[in-house]
């Protein structure tokens, strides 16, 4: 049940992460974001492909981590809370953001 309740909040935080983006852009370009891979992404491949990125890398990791929670408890544990803290910090930084400009 553990295990369930972290990749729960690592798809939390990385959605937040993706909603606040969003936001971000639509207020105020993509221009000021800090994650030069987005910018790129986005410019190449405009929101939906940028999401769809977003998504894939999200099933990417769990799959990676589904697959590591049986015999690597250690790396399941480090990374499940390594993505999570990532989606965070995109949330915090892209609240912030808005609130300041």
């Amino acid at each position: 049940m553990q295990a369930r309740a972290m990749l729960a909040f690592l798809v939390l935080a990385q959605l937040a992460d993706a909603g606040t983006f969003l936001l971000w852009v639509s207020a105020n370009g993509v221009l000021g974001e800090a994650n030069p891979f987005a910018v790129v992404a986005y410019q190449r491949l405009g929101i939906e492909g940028l999401l769809l990125l977003k998504g894939v890398a999200i099933l990417a990791v769990l799959a990676l981590l589904v697959a590591s929670a049986g015999r690597f408890q250690r790396v399941f544990h480090m990374g499940s809370a390594t993505a999570t803290s990532l989606g965070l910090l995109g949330v915090v930084t892209n609240v912030t953001a808005l609130l300041v400009t």
